[in-house]
């Protein structure tokens, strides 16, 4: 995993030198490979173990540094008093034993453009392609927070209908990048009035994507069940960040 300081320093304070911090962070089981120093950052790229998924995020890292600086964690600040404008339909049928929260919001009147510089240059420092502003956000935010996001084309949700359910085994699904899969039993998916339209914590699908036309977005921020996910990715051979 890549990570860079200058982000780390936005949620901690940090007086270590990156290779006394490197060090450090080591001891306490976060394994430091390499410590990149570019032309205005430096790039920690850290070997996290099965046992910590907690560090899978550049805020569970600085979590730890926080411990080992012995200092507090500045959390990203949240706005809280958002008021809906307008409300728009959606039915939402899920089952708390495979989708144990579904949490969402929709957000119209948007356009899809290129990422501003500071987004786009973040994510590539951690190794990410960048897309578009609404895939960008939702991967930066992932890394960030350490939970999946995904945009869903809410115009594109046919019968304004998402039902979260596992599969039978043998569905297709097209996924976001045009590769279509034939999927194994209990695969956690999304399926509107038409058909599956996402690999719960895995992938997106083709047919529900964010692209130049989109004027209307369904983010989505689930708690996935982590056994479900992970067997669905192993059968597949399918190694997502998301994942």
């Amino acid at each position: 995993m890549l990570v860079p300081l200058s982000w780390l320093k936005e949620y901690v304070d940090i007086k270590l030198s990156p290779e006394k911090l490197g060090e450090r962070l080591t001891e306490v089981g976060l394994g430091t490979e390499k410590i990149i120093k570019t032309n205005d950052d430096v790039i920690f790229e850290f070997e996290i173990t099965p046992n910590r998924p907690d560090l899978l995020s550049i805020l569970g890292i600085a979590r730890e540094i926080a411990a080992i600086e012995n200092t507090s964690i500045k959390f990203p600040k949240v706005l809280s008093d958002l008021k809906p404008q307008k409300k728009l339909p959606i039915k939402i049928e899920t089952n708390a034993s495979v989708n144990p929260r579904f949490t969402a919001i929709i957000i119209d009147g948007i356009k899809v453009k290129e990422s501003p510089k500071w987004l786009s240059d973040r994510l590539i420092k951690i190794g990410q392609r960048p897309i578009n502003n609404i895939v960008d956000i939702t991967n930066y935010v992932m890394f960030e927070l350490g939970n999946p996001i995904h945009a869903f084309d809410y115009d594109k949700i046919k019968g304004s209908l998402m039902k979260v359910h596992r599969t039978k085994g043998g569905e297709k699904f097209t996924s976001v990048d045009g590769v279509t899969y034939h999927l194994p039993k209990n695969a956690v998916v999304i399926s509107d009035e038409d058909g599956i339209i996402d690999l719960c914590g895995i992938k997106g699908g083709l047919n529900s994507g964010t692209y130049d036309g989109t004027k209307t977005i369904f983010i989505r921020v689930p708690v996935e069940v982590p056994v479900l996910i992970r067997r669905t990715a192993a059968s597949l051979s399918l190694r997502s960040q998301a994942s």
